[in-house]
């Protein structure tokens, strides 16, 4: 009876949320797949007071459950990846989840199973680095909050359910009779928490976390810089005396160069300037516009960059020591962050702006 009452007070909040994310977030990245993991959920909880149907039946029940961990990994990737787009070998290892979970379903060999396993902790602990990547660097407030709740609450959740059925269901041993009713009492629990956060706390926090498909495309080259630029010049509200001070001196440390140290974190920045830390996340991202701290970092390193790359006095440096002057601690990541401003590689754009001289390229 406990065990009944549990899981349709969670199956029941889980809807609630479906339903305010579906109405109310319908038009954001990302939103979809939350959908389909809540679904996941709702129907997992459900399984075991459902009878036993006829194969397809089941079939079609299991599936959304089946997708959870994939979806899961696209969530993830979809909040923090600011429009990057999904990898494609992340697609390949969800179908091939997806190929092997369903391959176990049907019971064609219990190897199956032994493999659908490790995949789906596999495709959890790869949305859970999604979350820890660049954590530190995400400016966004409610974003951070998000992550952080996602890794410790809905990570470490399903971790230990797709452990502990891999123990119970490879091993044969017998579930005690106390499991059933308290994994249903933590699923009504956690989907309690999550939306008493999500639509009583912090309402916004999907609002700010997810951007908006309704966006217009950024636009090719000088195009796109200057689009970027006009979302950026629109303060959220007007700056105090304080805020104005320390943009002030915000603006002279970049200026004198600042961003130029190896690894500089916002922590070390709020350090440099005396300022506390949130305070200067705060200035920005709502003042500035940027959701990244790194992408804030990225306008002076790469400014710098192509001016150095279309001086004829610099044509003989290698690309890679313009790099690592600027901040970067390889050259990888500048010709990533390059290419997003300039659609084009720093040796492309060298050789475009000084097409008489013979540039080191690296």
């Amino acid at each position: 009876m406990s065990y009944s009452f549990f899981t349709g007070a969670a199956c029941s909040l889980l809807l609630l949320a479906a339903a305010r994310i579906g109405i109310g977030h319908r038009h954001k990245t990302g939103s979809l797949w939350l959908l389909i993991l809540l679904f996941g959920a709702f129907l997992y909880l459900l399984r075991p007071l459902l009878n036993d149907q006829d194969s397809l039946t089941d079939l079609l029940i299991d599936l959304p459950t089946v997708l959870i961990p994939g979806a899961f990994w696209v969530f993830t990737h979809q909040l923090c990846s600011e429009r990057e787009p999904f990898p494609p070998w992340g697609w390949a290892l969800i179908g091939l989840e997806l190929t092997i979970d369903l391959a176990s379903q049907f019971q064609l060999h219990h190897y199956f199973y032994l493999l659908a396993q490790p995949f789906k902790l596999g495709l959890i602990g790869a949305g859970l680095m999604t979350l820890l990547q660049q954590l530190q660097s995400d400016l966004v407030t409610e974003r951070r909050q998000l992550r952080i709740g996602l890794l410790i609450a809905i990570g470490s959740y399903m971790l230990v359910v797709v452990c502990a059925e891999f123990l119970f269901s490879y091993t044969y041993r017998p579930i005690p009779a106390g499991i059933p009713t308290l994994h249903a009492f933590m699923a009504s629990a956690l989907a309690f928490a999550a939306c008493l956060w999500l639509l009583a706390l912090s309402p916004r926090a999907l609002d700010e976390s997810l951007s908006s498909t309704d966006e217009p495309e950024l636009l090719e080259g000088n195009g796109r810089e200057q689009t970027e630029l006009q979302i950026r010049q629109q303060p959220e509200q007007a700056l105090d005396k304080q805020q104005r001070q320390l943009l002030e001196k915000l603006q002279s440390h970049m200026q004198n160069g600042g961003y130029r140290h190896t690894g500089l974190t916002i922590r070390e920045l709020a350090e440099q300037l005396e300022s506390r830390e949130h305070i200067l996340r705060a200035l920005i991202n709502k003042h500035l516009g940027f959701r990244n701290f790194n992408e804030y970092l990225n306008q002076f390193r790469i400014d710098e960059a192509s001016r150095r790359l279309a001086d004829p006095d610099e044509a003989h440096l290698p690309v890679l020591t313009i790099a690592l002057d600027i901040g970067y601690r390889s050259l990888s990541p500048f010709n990533a962050a390059f290419k997003r401003r300039h659609q084009q590689t720093p040796t492309e754009f060298r050789r475009e702006q000084l097409p008489s001289a013979e540039p080191v390229s690296t």
